[in-house]
């Protein structure tokens, strides 16, 4: 279930939301390694990646779709 806590009205669905998840050991070692490495927060990264990934799936699900054809 995903609900989100919305403070007051439309605007607020455009602000950052908070999101806690459950990750393997393994996943979450790599990810403040690599949050280390680039200099970043935990946070920040993992939101960019969320972000990017779903970026990613929308392009590759628009270029899928097939295109009207005119003769």
């Amino acid at each position: 279930m995903v609900s989100l806590n919305a403070r007051s009205g439309p605007s607020s669905f455009r602000s950052s939301q908070r999101l806690t998840i459950t990750v393997a050991y393994s996943t979450l070692d790599a990810l403040i390694e690599r949050s280390n490495r680039e200099g970043r927060s935990l946070s920040n990264l993992a939101a960019y990646l969320l972000e990017s990934s779903l970026d990613r799936r929308g392009a590759e699900a628009t270029s899928a779709t097939p295109q009207p054809t005119t003769h």
